[in-house]
């Protein structure tokens, strides 16, 4: 009985042995690939970025003993200065959609129009904002990747 169990892990063992290794060109490959294929799409990150700025303003709002701490992070999503808006802490932001007219500032700067719907309790406000994207292209890996970083401004 001993024989059998040694003849099985040797072959356990022996049969492990023989899988090919990941080399990290192949294995960085694989992973990239993997994160072309999960990429958000431009409207549905614009989407989650102002939904992101608005939650910043209301928890500002209800909470002001962190006012310092909120300011920087919404500064940071701010083109210039930051965009306030009155009894945001009982509404939500709803039915957001994204211009097909996209102008081009620059050659990295594109500024894209967005407008919303505020929805208080027992009114609605149809309002817009203006997302300034600025793309980068980075190299990750000897892979270049592109970025880029989105800030809101009322003009």
């Amino acid at each position: 009985m001993k024989r059998l169990i040694y003849i099985i892990v040797v072959l356990l063992i022996s049969s492990c042995a023989n899988a090919p290794s990941m080399d990290k060109k192949s294995t960085s490959e694989e992973i990239l690939f993997e994160a072309s294929d999960s990429k958000m799409d431009d409207s549905s990150i614009l989407k989650e970025k102002l939904t992101t700025y608005f939650d910043l303003l209301k928890l500002k709002e209800k909470h002001p003993d962190f006012a310092t701490d909120l300011n920087s992070q919404l500064q940071n999503l701010s083109q210039n200065k930051i965009i306030e808006v009155k009894n945001l802490e009982a509404s939500s932001i709803e039915n957001i959609s994204i211009s097909n007219n996209v102008l081009k500032v620059s050659d990295s700067i594109e500024r894209i129009k967005i407008t919303y719907n505020i929805m208080h309790k027992d009114s609605t406000i149809k309002d817009s904002i203006f997302a300034y994207k600025t793309s980068t292209e980075i190299i990750i890996d000897g892979y270049p990747v592109k970025s880029f970083d989105i800030k809101f401004a009322k003009e």
